[in-house]
């Protein structure tokens, strides 16, 4: 195969996008791409080899997977196993279950898959996650795996077709993609089916190049000259144009993006006219030619596989927030351990390293199977808890599964459906109905260890992300129009169940609402941009408010606790990992200046003279004017950012008699509307 400089600099334009954007520099919103990119690239080169090599009637399936497991996997090892020493030190017991697991995932090519499965709203921060990245190169092994076998029946049995069947395919396979970008966003993100599109764009491409150099040969013999597929001045064209969309991709795109879907055209098709057109005589094929980004390229694989351990573990230990500067130190060193890793292990593995090809691909598996056996080990035992942490301490008696333990309320079988399950309730007839998302799922447990809770049962109907209005729902770019219509249906369940039950007296309402600034969406079909969402979202929540009236309930919202943005549980826990030890509360607290400007908008809705239904504030029983508590003692109060933990829940509720204080709240509003009335 004949090298091209230009894919090597077209490599260094997919990495540097994607290791400054997980940096959070905010310098290229739309830097994820830089994946699609590298999907593109490798259906190209990939099928290249292939192609060529089954025309010429020489292709060995043993040897394609040979030269894949010199190529990947010598560098993945290292990378992987570097991960272990700090993790062991570092993290906690959940946390290194879950890296455990993701190191099954590494051995097994099913990182995407288990990162999909974990990708709920209760799921770990994906910024903790070492070997995150590594769902892409799950989803190229996959490829790997079926595509040869395809293509090379293809070619013996349907030659003629084989170009419009992959197209076919690919164009399918986008199809799926765009549809699931709103129905399943997540698995379409992850998963292969709605990323192959971007990996046959790549092989089409390969498979024209391949048949008009065919074609320019054959025509050299019988005296015709042209070996070029586009004129000069095409090719120029088409280059300049590949690069602005790939940087209208980078720059534009942002999380509100859907993805991959149509918009990923853009990227894929400026990768497809640069790989077309972009030779060494054209502009952008000198450009991406330059000896720096040629570099930078060749480079590109290690630097991908660093670049995301290094900026986790910079995460878990600076755990009140990395500093740009360290961003830029790590980004130094992402590119110096690349260049290390490419020199001493990947140009070795591919080029030097000579040894028979079954002793290659047994090696193969023994390192895969070493990696999978050792984050069996530390997924079976629970994260070995009984390691210690920097401090001393053994993480078991900082036991912060059990700091940062979801909070799913009475009961997780409470989350995600309407359900009448007696585990959902502490009585018969309940007098008091708590609904809302997961930040009417933290109350319970104030709730419920109030000293009015003593003559009072609850019931509660919670759904993640689901605010407790009628009618309404939000819609995003995670939380597609299915997800919409399910949380509508979700609250109207709710709704037929309040008429229908005369022993509620209270109806108390939860959510950060975040619906205030997304896209919404209603029971009628129709979509509400950001720009009305707050009028839209207050009409219907009075409106909410009036029906519960009417029915002979009382409504009341109790608005979500104070948050800054950071984890404010891993703050409690870095103290105590990290040896800070006891006062951890005092350095995690933080004043009412520090207060994310997300949740003062929220207050602010809240609090508005326009809202008809009686507001309890958390942060009456959370701060002072010394500032807000992230723990009391040992106990702390979060169990994430913005959550209440099992136990913080349940000191409200005693310190500050929550539940007598909604119902005060509830009957004074109520007195008080009479009389204005």
């Amino acid at each position: 195969m004949q090298y091209r400089p230009e894919i090597d600099g077209l490599r260094a334009i997919a990495v540097l996008p994607v290791i400054l954007f997980h940096a959070d520099l905010s310098l290229l919103s739309g830097g994820f791409v830089g994946v699609d990119i590298f999907f593109v690239i490798s259906g190209y080169l990939i099928t290249t080899i292939i192609y060529q090599e089954m025309v010429q009637g020489r292709f060995s399936m043993w040897r394609f997977y040979e030269r894949r497991a010199r190529r990947i996997l010598p560098a993945l090892f290292v990378v992987s196993l570097a991960c272990i020493p700090f993790a062991w030190l570092w993290m906690v017991p959940n946390e290194f279950k879950d890296f455990s697991q993701s190191l099954v995932g590494v051995a097994t090519f099913t990182s995407n898959i288990l990162f999909w499965r974990e990708s709920g709203y209760f799921a770990a921060a994906a910024e903790l996650k070492p070997l995150l990245h590594t769902w892409s190169l799950a989803v190229e092994e996959q490829f790997y795996i079926l595509y040869p076998p395809l293509l090379l029946a293809l070619y013996r049995f349907l030659p003629k077709a084989l170009f419009l069947i992959i197209s076919s395919g690919a164009l399918i396979s986008l199809g799926l993609a765009h549809w699931a970008s709103s129905a399943h966003p997540s698995a379409n993100f992850y998963l292969l089916p709605s990323r192959g599109w971007e990996l046959g764009i790549g092989a089409l491409v390969a498979i024209h190049l391949h048949r008009r150099r065919a074609a320019a040969a054959s025509q050299e013999e019988v005296g015709f000259n042209s070996g070029a597929p586009f004129s000069r001045s095409i090719r120029e064209i088409a280059g300049i144009i590949g690069l602005g969309l790939i940087a209208y991709a980078i720059f534009a795109f942002d999380e509100t993006t859907p993805f991959p879907s149509l918009w990923t055209l853009i990227p894929v098709i400026g990768v497809a006219l640069i790989i077309l057109a972009a030779d060494r005589d054209t502009l952008i094929g000198r450009l991406l030619g330059l000896r720096v980004l040629v570099g930078v390229g060749l480079i590109s694989y290690s630097a991908y596989l660093w670049h995301q351990p290094l900026f986790a573990f910079a995460r878990i230990r600076l755990f009140e927030g990395v500093p740009d500067g360290v961003y830029w130190a790590l980004i130094v060193a992402t590119f110096v351990l690349a260049y290390l890793t490419w020199l001493a292990v990947e140009v070795p593995a591919r080029k030097r390293l000579k040894l028979p090809r079954p002793k290659i691909l047994s090696g193969a598996v023994a390192g895969l199977l070493a990696v999978g056996i050792v984050g069996g080990m530390g997924w079976i035992k629970g994260g070995l808890p009984d390691r210690n942490a920097p401090s001393g301490l053994s993480f078991s008696q900082i036991d912060a599964s059990e700091m940062t333990e979801v909070n799913h309320g009475l009961s997780s079988t409470c989350e995600g459906s309407f359900t009448l399950s007696p585990e959902c309730r502490t009585g018969e007839n309940p007098s008091v109905m708590v609904w809302g998302d997961s930040y009417a799922m933290h109350l319970m447990q104030a709730l419920t260890s109030s000293q009015a809770s003593e003559t009072v049962d609850f019931i509660q109907f919670t759904k993640s992300v689901c605010a407790p209005i009628f009618d309404l729902a939000i819609t995003d770019q995670k939380r597609g129009r299915a997800w919409s219509e399910g949380c509508i249906e979700f609250n109207s369940q709710v709704n037929k169940w309040l008429q229908e039950n005369s022993s509620v007296e209270y109806v108390i309402m939860s959510s950060p609402m975040g619906i205030i600034s997304s896209n919404t969406y209603d029971d009628s079909g129709n979509l509400h941009p950001t720009s009305d969402s707050k009028s839209i979202v207050m009409e219907k929540l009075n409106e909410t408010a009036d029906y519960i009236r009417s029915v002979g309930k009382t409504p009341v919202f109790v608005a979500p606790p104070p948050r800054t943005g950071d984890n404010l549980a891993r703050c409690v826990i870095g103290n105590l990992v990290f040896g800070s030890g006891e006062g951890s509360e005092n350095s995690c607290s933080f004043s009412q200046g520090e207060v994310s400007s997300g949740h003062q908008r929220v207050t602010q809705f809240l609090h508005s003279s326009e809202l008809d239904m009686a507001v309890v504030d958390l942060s009456d029983y959370l701060c002072n004017q010394s500032g807000c508590k992230a723990a009391v003692g040992k106990t702390n109060i979060f169990r994430d950012s913005g959550h209440l933990s099992h136990a913080g829940s349940a000191l409200v509720g005693r310190e500050s008699n929550l539940l007598g204080a909604v119902m005060a709240a509830a009957d004074s509003y109520a007195v008080n509307e009479e009389t204005t009335h």
